[in-house]
């Protein structure tokens, strides 16, 4: 099956994956976009992983003001190059990170950052609700666990789902990127100010 130029173009720009790549979807999937969308997803998500023990010493402070002039958001986005760190691909990413702070106001960067009293005062808590249920310890361990998931990955940026893509989680919106740049990407310290 031959791939037209203009399907890598289309299909490129809409993930901002390599031209291999994308060549390379195409013909695994037929032609299909949809098909070659989803391997991209998979191939990109999964180079975070590798790189994820990578340094990140290079970055960008992203400020985002509302229209309304009532909420704003400091972010520090981190990167291993200045050479991404430049790129305006880059500083779209921040500002659509901040932008997504702006309108879900998470307290955390991930599940993990959460601070160990807050986790247990939430467990607790938890706990006296499930015990009332009469149900078997293991079922409502299960239910506990479940239970604060829920309530932390709701207040944790990268478990929340993407403002612009309700599909994806922070996270795995970040994963997309890391593959697009090739490089590790971290989410440093946010802010956001609400009058």
């Amino acid at each position: 099956m031959s791939i037209s130029a203009q399907e890598i173009k289309d299909l490129r720009e809409r993930t901002g994956a390599g031209i291999s790549d994308v060549k390379k979807a195409l013909e695994e999937s037929g032609g299909d976009h949809a098909k070659a969308l989803e391997w991209l997803e998979r191939k990109l998500g999964g180079m975070a992983a590798k790189k994820s023990s990578r340094d990140t010493s290079a970055g960008l402070i992203d400020a985002y003001i509302h229209s309304n002039g009532r909420v704003g958001v400091l972010l520090e986005l981190y990167c291993e190059t200045d050479f991404v760190a430049r790129n305006p691909a880059f500083k779209v990413l921040a500002h659509d990170l901040s932008l997504h702070i702006a309108a879900m106001n998470p307290l955390y960067v991930s599940l993990d950052a959460v601070p160990k009293e807050v986790w247990s005062a939430e467990e607790s808590r938890i706990k006296e609700e499930v015990c009332g249920l009469g149900k078997p310890v293991e079922i409502m361990a299960a239910i506990i666990d479940g239970k604060l998931k829920a309530h932390f990955g709701a207040l944790a940026l990268l478990a929340q789902p993407f403002v612009k893509d309700q599909d994806k989680t922070v996270g795995e919106f970040c994963n997309e990127a890391i593959g697009r740049f090739g490089e590790n990407i971290k989410i440093g310290r946010f802010v956001r100010l609400e009058l």
